[in-house]
């Protein structure tokens, strides 16, 4: 397949799928606050579109979205690992999603599409999302 990557998802991918899962697409709040305590690091650096974000105000992200809309994903795909997700199932991992925002009050729906970066450490005694850079757009 000329011009194309020829990848297959790494443990660490399917682990950061399981956590994007956890915090935003399945609808258990309390899901989400476990996953978010213990599965992104306090010290946890993000970048949205260009702009950093503190670690509290990606919490804030999480939960406003949690709070206004349904969040269904219609298709994941890992992109991308650096060579030790594979054996040691740390490293980095680059993923494409795209997901649809239901409005939980009007009902109205948009999708959008991300591409991630995620570094992914062992730290405070287990597996957790360490950095994240985003890019997200609207359809």
């Amino acid at each position: 397949m000329e011009g194309q990557l020829d990848h297959h998802p790494t443990p660490l991918g399917n682990w950061l799928e399981d956590l994007f899962a956890k915090l935003f697409y399945q609808p258990d709040d309390e899901i989400c606050k476990k996953a978010m305590k213990e599965e992104m690091s306090p010290q946890l650096k993000v970048c949205i579109n260009g702009q950093h974000v503190p670690r509290e105000g990606f919490d804030q992200v999480i939960t406003e979205a949690r709070r206004t809309y349904n969040i269904s994903v219609q298709n994941s795909r890992e992109l991308l690992a650096s060579p030790d997700a594979t054996d040691k199932g740390i490293g980095s991992v680059a993923h494409i999603q795209t997901f649809t925002l239901e409005d939980k009050k009007t009902g109205n729906q948009r999708k959008q599409t991300s591409l991630t970066i995620s570094v992914i450490a062992f730290s405070d005694g287990g597996k957790q999302l360490i950095e994240l850079v985003e890019i997200v757009l609207d359809h």
